[in-house]
């Protein structure tokens, strides 16, 4: 019923000016020197919403002879003070204009009802329920505009929010792609070397052998040079054209762990499985992955955590499990989205939440390919 009121709000207001008319002829006080202009006064709030200010107008100018013809004020009034906490409700600004326009149009049936009956307090009793409405649509007034600036200021975070995501996304998709192309190209380097001392040692074989491996050479220096020309669109002013440090991978997990021992984190941690070289790829992103799941547990949880490393033949798993800190606001979820992102990028898969056991789970499977 609300939701239909909402959507049709001029036959609310015209059922609501029909069935005041009716009760006030039926069993109100007597109207009958001012009846025509009681039908007007109130026929005039159906468009209340629509017209406020000629709303205002019609029951301020149509009360005022209602009362110098000898009319009960009372009927009238209360249409006026519905007309003024319209005016009050929706006015958009109080400019100085508006406040003059509304004062006079209000003292109209005021000066009207002082000279028919004079001062009195039964007249100053009316007029104070013509105040009464006007504080009423003041309230309504301010009340709306703090709720839509709440839900702006909502709408504005919650936008800022996923611009951020957006943003650390495609932040992460780069640094990813860098990474990678750390990795590939520094294959690739070592084919264009080895391909090169090939071809030197050779060259008593038969020719074949000899061409061949120059093709080998001339492929992998192409491959470079290409990987070469991505690196430069992805990295970012500033940067170094290449990494000096060889890429992270699993190999380097230990001081990995040790590194958040030393920072505090109680770290229990365990492996299982045939340990083998895992692709290059998987390789940086499992090491990227157990150190970002180790920060959250550190930055977020109680100061434990445990870390497990499962090999099989077909995929790498990485499980991380920690008690969440309760005194401590929950995250961003940016440092998820990039694990997520990275696991992605080579088939992978992570899982993350709350278990039955109240530890919150960090899941990552990576696939191993048939190079492993």
């Amino acid at each position: 019923m609300s939701d239909w009121a909402r959507k049709n709000p001029f036959l609310v207001d015209a059922a609501g000016a029909v069935v005041y008319f009716a009760v006030i002829v039926a069993n109100g006080p007597d109207v009958t020197p001012a009846l025509g202009l009681l039908a007007v006064v109130t026929g005039s709030l159906a468009v209340r919403r629509r017209w406020p200010w000629w709303t205002l107008a019609v029951t301020a100018v149509g009360t005022a002879p209602a009362i110098v013809a000898g009319a009960d004020p009372e009927p009238f009034l209360i249409p006026l003070a519905v007309a003024v906490c319209t005016v009050a409700a929706h006015v958009g600004t109080w400019t100085p204009r508006r406040a003059v326009v509304a004062g006079v149009l209000c003292a109209i049936p005021a000066v009207a009802l002082i000279a028919s009956s004079g001062f009195s307090g039964e007249n100053l009793g009316r007029f104070t329920l013509v105040g009464l409405a006007a504080a009423v649509g003041e309230a309504t007034r301010t009340r709306r505009a703090y709720t839509a600036a709440i839900e702006e200021k909502a709408a504005r975070v919650e936008r800022s929010r996923e611009e951020e995501a957006r943003r650390r996304v495609v932040e992460e998709r780069l640094h990813i792609a860098r990474e990678l192309h750390d990795v590939v190209a520094h294959h690739i380097s070592v084919i264009n070397v080895q391909a090169g001392v090939a071809g030197h040692l050779l060259l008593d074989r038969p020719p074949a052998a000899a061409e061949a491996l120059a093709h080998v050479r001339r492929s992998s220096r192409a491959v470079l040079e290409e990987l070469q020309g991505l690196l430069g669109v992805l990295r970012r002013s500033g940067e170094t054209d290449g990494p000096t440090d060889p890429a992270p991978g699993m190999a380097r997990l230990e001081p990995l762990v040790e590194s958040f021992r030393a920072s505090g984190l109680e770290l229990r941690w365990a492996s299982a499985g045939e340990e083998r070289p895992l692709p290059a790829t998987v390789d940086l992103v499992a090491y990227r992955v157990v150190q970002e799941a180790l920060t959250n547990a550190h930055r977020h949880g109680t100061g434990h955590a445990d870390l497990s490393v499962t090999r099989t033949k077909t995929e790498l798993v990485i499980e991380v499990v920690n008690a969440p800190a309760r005194h401590l606001r929950t995250g961003s979820g940016l440092g998820l989205i990039g694990m997520r992102e990275r696991a992605n990028a080579v088939g992978g898969s992570v899982r993350t939440g709350a278990g039955p056991d109240d530890l919150f789970h960090v899941h990552v499977s990576l696939p191993l390919g048939k190079g492993s």
